[in-house]
């Protein structure tokens, strides 16, 4: 019996723990979808920050911090080491499908997003 109760006071944590890390996943990838939303160039003094902080975030993917750290770096493009991470997340078949959208629209922008990139990072918003 006592195991028995045991079951099922941990399928409850287990399942918290699991809705947690989705919604923190979820909220780094909208984080920099907003960032990249209004990019001009590069992300100003205080997305760095926020940037900054998914890059420390131990709860962040490897994903996530690769995009983070890349967007980070961004000077009018993304290049050098940062595009070679980024190219290596698009085929990474661990990487969420969010992480691959966004490290796609990266990888191609030249000073600021496109209309069509408007509408992709609106769906990573959400």
């Amino acid at each position: 019996m006592k195991k028995i109760l045991q079951y099922l006071l941990l399928v409850p944590a287990v399942f918290l723990v699991s809705i947690v890390s989705v919604q923190a996943a979820d909220s780094g990838i909208s984080t920099m979808a907003a960032i990249v939303m209004h990019l001009n160039h590069y992300p100003d003094s205080s997305e760095q920050d926020e940037l900054a902080g998914i890059v420390a975030d131990q709860h962040a993917s490897a994903g996530e911090k690769i995009l983070a750290n890349a967007l980070k770096n961004m000077h009018h493009s993304v290049g050098g080491s940062d595009a070679d991470k980024l190219h290596q997340l698009q085929s990474d078949a661990s990487a969420s499908e969010q992480e691959k959208e966004l490290a796609a629209i990266l990888l191609g922008i030249t000073h600021h997003p496109s209309d069509n990139d408007r509408q992709r990072l609106k769906s990573l918003m959400n």
